[in-house]
């Protein structure tokens, strides 16, 4: 298990003086095996070796003492020269040296009296020349870049190296990501820029230039995509770059080409490329969001003024119109589904467990089909073939007439897809479209161009998504309610009782024990499963704190995807002593992503997030029998009242059981519902320190609730579900 640790201020003294007498051997060596060096493979193996340097090695030269430091800058300007001479002897010959030899920029770097070698200059003028020219195809591109940027590295002084990488990134950029050649840039970009020290602030710097209107538009279409293609593919995913918040930064950019796109969509190329745009502007700005008030901007500037457009389009084209259906071409009414794509995600557990309910149920059954039609976003990832046939199997039909699309790649056809399946769906008489999505430029123009007599838009978390062609709003986060107002928009409650299997599938005992064996044995578990920007609080950081200074046996376990450096700088941010941070960081591990049905079962104590809290996760973590403490957003007196309302309804038929649920409820919030931050410290305390059979008696609890909320979830979600097409059937036929 990796454990990412702070920045390098809170090492301790002695690892680091530890890591300088490290570098320095290690130059030692290097100047000694330099001067043995006499042929292309050996040169080759002796960069090679620069994979497993850091950035942070050459930093800790610092607390080398006099001497030592001296001798440290004189083995740099030596090795610098003598690589100079013979790289320059190498492409002398003619020979190429590969993506790899860029590591060397972490050398030249960290030089800091090295002068410019006027000697390169000829590859320099050679590389510029051709780069980009007619007739250069992109394989040869990347092999002159490659020259370029290496030829710069080792001919230009120290202080215009970062402007070198900057250029790298730009021009690396507009390379066809498709190819092989591309993959190995896009590798070493992923493996190697964290270590390079390539910092967020200078690759930002770079991108903004690129996405300048005039600079932008003067590109071809491929280019212009490429840049994009970059940007998520690739850059996203260096490790300190990941999910940074600094990415939001660029959405001024982003917005102002979409406007200029859409402008322009009066040329399919432009709507096409507007589409494309909207859906990468909603993954690099969704995965940021926290709060409802930035998917609220995001709607107003980007999904409302793309709707306009795609709606104006599809009237043009004669393409827009609310489709009548033919009672006699079909016996049920069918119900088709818009999805992103088909993967094992929260969103298809709760679909898929609200379809088998509804699948179940006789009546709904007899008078209704559902089809699924996929976008197929490869950008995300593929459709899992497991996925598929579980939808089969309940008798669901999955349409995809868009896979040819995806022979392009990451090049593909946002406004082809968007066509194709609005004419699937206008084929197959679609009553009912059903869009989880919001914010996608497929599915934005699917819904404004007006595909379905009937278009619902369901709600997994965002409740401000709204363009005019949405009929209905549903949810399953509804606290069991039918009806209820969140953000100022109406929605249908629907309620879903999970299938089991998502929630406690078997696992192997050895399986468990393997994993809990990554972790100190003595140490009980807090932590959650979810994504990292959820961890993206100071007050859940503060409390999370002081539970586990109070309670010391304990670490926390963070799983998820998501920018750990970030997560790391909130929680030293709690601490005045920044050596104190460091301390507490080691109880810290953060686990990635991670398979949730073993890893539901390590934690012991669920610390759930907030203000923005997890969602499918926990209930699949409490499913397997966990504990779990939950910041309420009701007072405990609206809570009860709530709970008693409903349970009003259900059980009235039967005040002994009403009683004990009402009981059950109010025991559970007395230790698993925290009020506000000083009961959410009390209570987590108190769980750390439940006695086995106190803890065995709060489980037998947990489990009674669930079985009386499972049973209820169940029959309101499927009775709520046919009532809202009931109702728009009754419209339909006044």
């Amino acid at each position: 298990m990796k454990q990412h640790n702070n920045p390098s201020s809170q090492e301790s003294h002695s690892s680091v003086q530890q890591k300088a007498q490290n570098i320095l051997h290690y130059l030692q060596c290097l100047a000694l095996n330099l001067s043995t060096i006499s042929s292309k493979p050996q040169l080759d193996a002796t960069i090679k070796e620069f994979q497993c340097l850091h950035h942070k090695d050459f930093e800790s030269a610092l607390y080398l003492d006099t001497e030592d430091l001296a001798l440290y800058n004189a083995l740099l300007l030596q090795i610098t020269q003598g690589l100079r001479d013979k790289i320059f002897e190498v492409l002398m010959q003619g020979h190429i040296c590969a993506v790899e030899y860029l590591n060397l920029y972490m050398l030249f770097a960290a030089t800091p009296h090295l002068k410019a070698d006027e000697r390169f200059e000829v590859f320099i003028q050679m590389a510029q020349n051709a780069l980009f020219g007619e007739g250069v195809s992109d394989v040869e591109n990347a092999m002159l870049l490659e020259l370029l940027i290496l030829s710069k590295i080792l001919s230009y002084p120290h202080e215009m190296l970062q402007k070198v990488l900057k250029e790298y990134i730009g021009l690396i950029s507009l390379l066809d990501i498709n190819l092989p050649s591309s993959l190995a840039h896009s590798q070493f970009i992923v493996e190697r820029f964290e270590a390079l020290g390539v910092s967020m602030e200078l690759f930002l710097e770079s991108v903004r230039f690129t996405l300048q209107e005039e600079y932008y538009f003067a590109l071809t279409p491929m280019r212009r995509r490429s840049v994009l293609n970059w940007q998520l593919h690739c850059f996203w995913n260096v490790s300190h770059f990941f999910n940074h918040p600094s990415w939001l930064t660029l959405y001024t950019l982003w917005k102002h080409l979409f406007y200029t796109l859409l402008d322009k969509s009066y040329e399919l190329q432009y709507l096409d490329e507007a589409m494309y745009l909207q859906f990468f502007m909603y993954h690099m700005c969704g995965n940021n969001y926290h709060h409802q008030a930035q998917w609220r901007v995001f709607c107003d500037e980007i999904d409302r003024v793309g709707a306009s457009y795609y709606e104006k389009f599809a009237k043009t084209q004669g393409i827009y119109h609310r489709f009548e259906s033919s009672p006699s071409r079909k016996a049920k009414k069918r119900i088709g589904i818009l999805r992103d794509r088909l993967v094992a995600n929260s969103p298809y557990k709760v679909e898929y467990s609200l379809l088998k309910n509804l699948l179940h149920d006789e009546e709904f059954s007899q008078e209704y089909e559902v089809r699924i039609y996929t976008m197929k976003l490869l950008e995300k990832s593929d459709d899992d073939p497991v996925v598929i046939k579980y939808y089969q199997d309940l008798g669901v039909s999955i349409v995809d007439v868009v896979s040819h699309l995806n022979l392009q790649g990451f090049y593909n056809s946002h406004l082809q897809k968007a066509l194709a399946i609005k004419e699937a769906i206008h084929k197959d008489c679609i009553d009912i479209l059903i869009s989880p999505n919001n914010g996608y430029g497929i599915s934005d123009f699917i819904l404004a161009s007006r595909s379905a007599k009937v278009q619902i838009y369901y709600s997994h978390g965002n409740f401000v998504y709204d363009i005019p062609q949405i009929d209905a709003r549903i949810t399953h986060i509804c606290q069991n309610k039918l009806k209820l107002t969140c953000e100022g928009y109406e929605f249908l409650g629907v309620p879903v009782k999970m299938d089991d299997r998502f929630y406690n599938p078997p696992v192997p005992l050895e399986f468990i024990k393997t994993h809990r064996a990554k972790f100190p044995d003595e140490m009980k578990i807090v932590g959650t499963i979810g994504r990292l920007t959820k961890l993206d609080s100071l007050e859940y950081w503060q409390c999370v704190i002081k539970i586990m200074q109070a309670y010391p046996q304990s670490i926390y376990l963070a799983c998820g995807n998501g920018n750990v450096r970030t997560i790391e700088e909130k929680i030293t941010q709690c601490f005045e002593d920044s050596q104190q941070a460091h301390i507490f960081l080691k109880r810290i591990y953060f686990a990635g992503y991670v398979d949730s049905a073993i890893y539901g079962h390590l934690i012991d104590v669920w610390l759930d997030s907030f203000p923005l809290e997890q969602g499918e996760s926990r209930i699949e973590y409490t499913a397997k029998g966990g504990i779990d403490l939950v910041m309420s957003k009701e007072s405990q007196d609206e809570r009860e009242e709530r709970i008693a309302s409903w349970l009003e309804q259900w059980y009235h038929n039967d005040q002994t059981t009403k009683q004990e649920f009402y009981s059950l409820v109010t025991q559970e919030q007395l230790s698993l519902v925290a009020f506000s931050l000083e009961d959410y410290v009390s209570k987590a305390i108190n769980l750390l320190r439940l006695s086995p059979d106190d803890l065995s008696r709060l489980k037998h609890i947990r489990a009674r609730i669930k079985s009386i909320f499972d049973q209820y979830r169940s029959e309101l979600g499927v009775n709520a579900f046919k009532q809202i097409l009931k109702d728009f059937d009754n419209v339909d036929k006044e």
